[in-house]
């Protein structure tokens, strides 16, 4: 079982209660334990997810980000978990976002996954590695 699993339930299979309950938005302390799994900052993991540290404090009070934040916080721990399902831990993972691609010209999977095409991008690179290919 993986960490989003036993923390939060998530199970990354675009299933309807997965949309529900990002739709009715993630805890605020999710934050602090994907930094903590991975070896991150917290503000690794905002920065990721596009989210302003003020917004995130913010909602720290509600005890829930809203659905945008959410929604980029959800993508940004899909790419993690696929990282770690490949590397086998989320140390090595950590690792590989933290690291300059080549096909990211020279930036980490992290610094690209506060837009859609940087997260699209880096999607495509993990799905390339999981398939074998050299990138």
């Amino acid at each position: 079982m993986f960490f989003m699993e036993q923390t939060v339930g998530l199970r990354f299979d675009f299933s309807p209660d997965e949309v529900a309950r990002v739709r009715e938005g993630l805890p605020v302390e999710l934050i602090g334990e994907i930094a903590q799994r991975y070896g991150l900052s917290q503000q690794d993991v905002l920065e990721a997810a596009g989210i302003p540290r003020s917004s995130a404090h913010r909602y720290k009070g509600f005890g829930r980000l809203n659905r945008e934040q959410s929604n980029r916080l959800y993508k940004v721990m899909y790419l993690l978990r696929r990282a770690e399902e490949l590397f086998g831990s989320a140390l090595l993972a950590a690792g590989w976002m933290n690291s300059p691609k080549l096909f990211l010209h020279g930036a980490s999977p992290l610094q690209y996954l506060d837009t859609e095409p940087g997260f699209r991008a880096v999607e495509h690179l993990l799905g390339r590695l999981e398939d074998g290919l050299v990138t």
